[in-house]
């Protein structure tokens, strides 16, 4: 792999590039951190909710085979099921996403068995930035066709300023055919026209947990969080002890293309990266050339060096964090 400044300077300013390009999504995963807050430590609707999960799968319909993964699952004792879905802004495919999300009939338990959803349910769509109505139009005129007699439920959240810090701010979209949450003290925070707050410093707890991609992320989302936070998971302890000790490997880290499949999960997440964000992180990597795709060995060869964005404990000293 080529080491030359200007290479070297490249790699630099692409990665950046990606840090920067990805903070829209990442506020996508803080807004999932504060509804993870609200359901778990709000009295009032903690009392009324069932289950909670970040990593829900739903039965597939028609042709489809893999299981729908949206990005969460409320269950409320009322009872009435809730399909949280959040997109930074518009996607053409969010209506074909949406509608398979409401003829799905069944819950995926992480055991494998199926449970049907309750006759009360709802889709709750999230966006930061909120279609136009032509779009909020071709989203409610398939709902329309389907006749769920479920409500599809479209708000805004947006990460703002306030006197007493920052808050992830959440309010239904004052759109004409937009539907109304079931009943509930959950309901009524979603339905409210003045919407509803959740401070920075009442999730904080919460966001570690979610470095969950989507279909829709860009590729140098996941390319940063695995460079970043998984890279290190998958080093040996004598390699652990080398980058600590000397600020890169003699040698290329080698992860086998079978080894993709496994992603290995870093110390209180709950909701990581799975294999296809993990392969489009490679992708990306590779045309930052830090990572060489070695085609006959079925190989990724992945040079770590010194970094400001790597740190890797030390075994012998696990107070002390070595900058990599």
């Amino acid at each position: 792999m080529a080491d030359s400044p200007s290479v070297e300077g490249r790699i630099r300013a692409e990665f950046e590039t990606a840090l920067k390009e990805y903070t829209a999504y990442d506020r996508t995963l803080d807004a999932l951190a504060a509804f993870s807050f609200i359901v778990e430590n709000i009295e009032e609707i903690s009392a009324e909710t069932e289950l909670v999960d970040f990593r829900p799968k739903l039965e597939p319909i028609d042709l489809d085979l893999d299981p729908y993964t949206p990005d969460g699952l409320i269950i409320q004792r009322t009872p009435a099921d809730h399909v949280l879905e959040l997109k930074t802004s518009w996607n053409d495919k969010d209506v074909a996403q949406v509608i398979k999300y409401g003829k799905s009939q069944r819950i995926i338990s992480i055991d494998g068995t199926r449970r049907p959803f309750s006759n009360v349910r709802s889709v709750l769509l999230g966006y930061q930035n909120v279609p136009g109505e032509g779009n909020l139009a071709k989203l409610f005129n398939a709902w329309d066709v389907q006749r769920f007699g479920f409500p599809l439920v479209i708000f805004r959240y947006s990460l703002e300023q306030g006197p007493e810090g920052d808050r992830m701010f959440f309010i239904r979209v004052p759109y004409s055919r937009n539907g109304l949450c079931p009943a509930s003290n959950l309901g009524k925070a979603v339905n409210s026209v003045r919407g509803f707050l959740v401070s920075v410093s009442s999730y904080k707890v919460n966001r570690p947990k979610f470095h969950k991609a989507s279909d829709q992320v860009i590729s140098s989302y996941a390319a940063v969080l695995w460079w970043t936070t998984y890279a290190r998971y998958y080093l040996t302890e004598e390699q652990k002890i080398e980058m600590a000790e000397h600020g890169r490997l003699s040698s290329p880290l080698i992860i086998p293309l079978e080894r993709i499949e496994n992603v290995p999960t870093p110390a209180g997440v709950e909701v990581p990266l799975d294999p296809k964000d993990v392969r489009r992180a490679l992708a990306f990597l590779r045309q930052a050339r830090l990572v060489v795709l070695k085609k006959r060995a079925r190989v990724y060869e992945v040079e770590l060096k010194e970094d400001r964005h790597i740190s890797v404990v030390h075994p012998s000293k696990t107070r002390q964090v070595v900058s990599v």
